[in-house]
């Protein structure tokens, strides 16, 4: 009995460990969504050096798993926490990796003064970090009904991100900022992924909680 509350313990820090890793991510993704907004090099720059942790905190989660896997001889419904527990992970690291992206655009061309970001893409990325942390909150609380809600969202952000690339487009045409305008087609496209990225977490808590496999991003 003292052994499984013991690995009951275990499960519950790594769960803890994931959640403090998706609340790194979305201050990533926000901050390097803002950092493009306000062309703030210092902030972007933060955002690029930020990613080693996030990569270490992913590799954390990942050898703990790991490590109770080998040790503690998990029943289905553990192993079904300790493998989502490593997915989960793994998709808040290539998250990130989308922010650094997004980041990065901020400090190229950062001299050249740029046109107004589309109105789409201010909406896209507000959508896209709400539905990074609706997939947390799904994750922390093991709710696969709101988990499938995600797939409405990412429609949602699939249309503005069509939106965003049609108005980035016809911005082309000026060869003055046309480097920047192509930056933020790159940019766009870093925030649909995390959508995407979003709704495969909610694939991961529906197995979870029902143990089958469904498709929310087809």
């Amino acid at each position: 009995m003292r052994a499984r509350l013991h690995f009951d313990d275990d499960l519950s820090s790594l769960t803890g460990e994931v959640q403090h890793l998706g609340k790194m991510v979305v201050q990533a993704v926000q901050e390097a969504f803002r950092s493009l907004r306000e062309r703030d090099a210092d902030r972007a720059r933060h955002v690029v050096e930020h990613d080693r942790d996030i990569n270490q905190a992913e590799r954390d989660i990942e050898a703990h798993a790991l490590r109770l896997i080998a040790t503690q001889q998990p029943v289905a419904s553990d192993m079904r926490r300790l493998i989502v527990a490593i997915e989960v992970a793994g998709e808040l690291e290539r998250i990130a990796d989308y922010a650094k992206g997004i980041a990065r655009m901020a400090l190229r061309d950062a001299p050249v003064p740029p046109p107004a970001l589309p109105g789409e893409m201010e909406r896209m990325a507000h959508l896209a970090i709400a539905m990074l942390q609706k997939a947390l909150d799904a994750f922390i609380n093991r709710d696969s009904a709101a988990a499938e809600m995600l797939a409405a969202d990412d429609d949602a952000v699939d249309a503005l991100y069509t939106g965003v690339e049609t108005a980035l487009t016809a911005q082309m045409i000026d060869n003055e900022t046309a480097p920047w305008v192509a930056g933020l087609l790159f940019a766009a496209h870093y925030l649909e992924r995390v959508a995407d990225r979003a709704t495969n977490i909610g694939e991961r808590v529906v197995y979870l909680v029902h143990a089958r496999m469904v498709e929310l991003n087809p």
